[in-house]
């Protein structure tokens, strides 16, 4: 394993003391850590998984080298599923 240094703000290290030791959920504030990164990525791959190439005219200057539509699954009034997108700029594009 590789060690990673983060700046945390105090309140997050408050809540981290709680859910570790004997009485908590985690045996150390790694342990933790290293659970809710791996959350965060799994949840964050999924949905880079799902991105949708849009090609929609309404949207002017629109090109897939800087902007990307994330779908969004919303219920409507009638609780029946409905997919919106979402269009975001990219800052950096992320290699895998």
């Amino acid at each position: 394993m590789k060690i990673v240094t983060v700046n945390v703000p105090e309140s997050y290290i408050d809540a981290i003391n709680k859910l570790i030791g004997e009485n908590g959920l985690y045996p150390s504030r790694s342990e933790l850590i290293r659970c809710a990164v791996r959350d965060f990525l799994l949840k964050e791959l999924k949905a880079a998984n799902n991105i949708v190439n849009f090609n929609d005219s309404n949207i002017e200057d629109f090109d897939d080298e800087h902007f990307v539509r994330i779908p969004i699954e919303k219920l409507d009034e009638n609780s029946e599923p409905v997919r919106e997108f979402k269009t975001y700029k990219i800052v950096k594009r992320l290699e895998y």
